[in-house]
């Protein structure tokens, strides 16, 4: 008997430093828990006055905290010169103990968890409060569903002089920050960080970290990226990777985090599977004559079908390998027109065509337009007669786009990237008759250094074409580059400066710094744009430097199936950048991601503002 009302019974729960008992209030008459402070062998009284003050903090700490899902202390007691807390008993399982026994949350629980911990996180941080020891073992779950977080012992509380530095890490090292890890004074992204640990352990079963050793775990925590969680979904893995940012400062703050959460559990329940409809197998006589004649007729119905399908191709073959062949005469033969221009005499008009035009370049000329009647001739032989090659080059001639593996930006099926292998297209001519940067080889690995001067609107680049021409802004000129299927309107100067990975995309810029504008196409685009970026956002946040994201949502985009922006900061060429990048889907056939990167001090400065609106305003799709 405490304090002549709080009767004891069975213990509840054991700690390092402490037992938690479910007692009897035979004064008020409620069932109660208590918890006592228990001295282990060997401790000196300046120890044992060390843990006393510890407990009477983790009361005062609880006492000052208004919130549902803290626990409330009703009494102190001091009994056997040592305090014993009486709080409001919560009759149900700890978090951990409720994962290890009926498995892993759904996100949406545990995103409804994770709001309830956030709550009390927020009510503590408003008190000078951090609790420095968020884990699933200290998370209950009532059985209304309530979700409650205890032991305040080891917070830290604002102001108070009780509180000495001891040199010692107190916590569970799988939910210890990387900043109280390198013994950085922590604030309340400390806490930030263990709730998306617990998070994490919600919905994988597991703690992020856990490398089998204290030190070794501390090390990972402070170093290493966590493994990507596979059950959270995409829109609390957003969370969790926002919570788990080493850098403190980029850390989701408590009001995100809340929007974020809140989000995950007003989304949309997912429609269950449909249930399979059983084959019901009718059984009926039917005689083996018309039962051959069915299975004949079946088997002429599908060889028709193949030869359809074969000569079809065919037919598409030959039509590319044509379109191939008369553009790369064609560009033959204004390659040589142009390599002898200049010996023209510039001040005698032309009497005939042989005046304008040396023998050597008619010759070549012809020679091209007999190349492509000769080709016509046995593309036509070849699809008359439908026959492959013996000799296993059934292929050969045929022209068009070659997927290449995706790089750059763009992840995987997302909206983004492969490079067509066809012939290059042939350039517009830029306003001094040189052709443009990109055909002169900036996209060949030339240096883009070199191509400065010869013009500076980039690849196929003219004042009008598609996406605009004389209703542009001032300073912009439209760039069309047929390879990647597209023409959008940029400043005057930029030239391409690069290709996106394994020539996915191109880049455009002045000189290869910022600002700069990124276009990536694909032919094989996938159905949810938004999906594909968050699969690919943990790849782009380990390979940038102080990697910080913004937004990743689903907008509205001229009518797009389905569009996402992706808009992050890091740091790059010595500054810090902001980028917005566009994917969506335009049709079967065609995704793109649209990628503008600025100085991160400039993103809502003129130019910035200017070069994002008019290239989201002037993009058009080619082919």
């Amino acid at each position: 008997m405490l304090a002549g009302r709080y009767r004891l019974g069975a213990v509840l729960g054991k700690g390092g430093m402490g037992t938690v008992w479910r007692a009897e209030d035979e004064v008020l008459g409620r069932t109660v828990a208590v918890k006592e402070l228990r001295f282990g062998g060997g401790v000196d009284e300046d120890e044992k006055r060390r843990l006393i003050t510890r407990t009477l903090r983790e009361a005062k700490a609880i006492a000052r905290i208004r919130n549902e899902g803290a626990v409330t202390v009703y009494d102190v007691v001091d009994e056997d010169a040592r305090p014993w807390i009486v709080m409001e008993l919560i009759e149900g399982p700890s978090l951990a103990e409720f994962v290890r026994e009926n498995g892993p949350l759904t996100p949406r629980r545990a995103a409804e968890v994770g709001l309830a911990v956030l709550d009390v996180l927020r009510a503590a941080h408003r008190q000078g409060i951090l609790h420095r020891d968020v884990k699933p073992s200290n998370v209950l779950i009532a059985a209304s569903g309530r979700v409650v977080l205890t032991d305040f012992g080891i917070a830290q509380v604002e102001g108070d002089p009780s509180i000495t530095s001891t040199g010692m890490l107190v916590g569970a090292p799988s939910y210890i920050s990387p900043e109280r890890a390198r013994g950085y004074k922590p604030g309340p992204p400390a806490d930030m960080w263990s709730l998306g640990g617990l998070l994490y352990a919600a919905v994988e079963g597991v703690p992020p970290y856990d490398k089998g050793s204290a030190l070794a775990t501390l090390t990972a925590v402070m170093t290493e990226a966590v493994d990507p969680p596979r059950n959270a979904g995409p829109a609390l893995t957003e969370v969790i990777y926002g919570l788990l940012v080493k850098d403190p400062a980029l850390r989701l703050d408590e009001d995100r985090a809340r929007t974020m959460l809140t989000a995950v559990i007003n989304a949309p329940e997912p429609l269950p599977a449909p249930e399979p409809v059983p084959v019901v197998e009718e059984t009926r006589p039917i005689s083996l004559t018309k039962a051959e004649a069915e299975a004949e007729k079946a088997a002429e119905k599908a060889a028709k079908k193949e030869r359809e399908r074969r000569e079809r191709e065919q037919r598409d073959r030959a039509r590319a390998a044509l379109k191939a062949t008369r553009k790369a005469a064609a560009a033959q033969a204004a390659a040589a027109s142009a390599a002898e221009a200049p010996k023209r005499p510039s001040t005698v008009a032309p009497a005939s065509l042989t005046d304008v035009m040396p023998r050597r370049t008619i010759a070549l000329a012809i020679a091209g337009v007999l190349v492509v009647l000769a080709v016509i001739g046995s593309l036509i032989a070849y699809a008359v007669s439908g026959q492959d090659d013996k000799d296993g080059r059934k292929d050969e001639g045929q022209a068009g786009p070659t997927p290449v593996a995706s790089a750059g930006h763009s992840p995987g099926n997302a909206p983004a990237a492969s490079q067509a292998s066809s012939p290059s297209p042939t350039p517009s001519a830029s306003p001094s008759g040189s052709p443009s940067p990109a055909a002169s080889g900036a996209n060949q690995g030339t240096d883009p250094a070199q191509n400065q001067g010869q013009g500076s609107q980039g690849q196929g680049a003219s004042p009008g074409g598609p996406g605009g021409g004389a209703g542009l802004p001032a300073g912009f000129v439209t760039v069309t580059d047929p390879g990647y299927r597209f023409a959008m309107a940029m400043p005057e100067g930029f030239h391409q400066t690069g290709t996106a990975g394994t020539k996915s995309g191109a880049i455009y810029s002045r000189s290869g710094g910022y600002p700069r504008i990124q276009v990536d196409h694909t032919n094989s685009p996938g159905t949810d744009a938004r999906a594909a970026w968050a699969e690919m956002a943990p790849g782009t946040a380990a390979s940038s430097r102080n990697y910080h994201q913004i937004r990743l949502e689903t907008v509205q985009y001229r009518n797009y199936p389905t569009v996402a922006d992706l808009e992050f900061e890091r740091d790059d060429q010595g500054m810090r950048t902001r980028v917005l990048d566009r994917g969506f889907r335009a049709d079967a056939n065609n995704g793109y991601a649209i990628m503008i990167s600025c100085p991160a001090d400039q993103w809502d400065g003129p130019e910035c503002t200017q070069i994002r609106n008019t290239a989201f305003d002037t993009f058009q799709q080619l082919g």
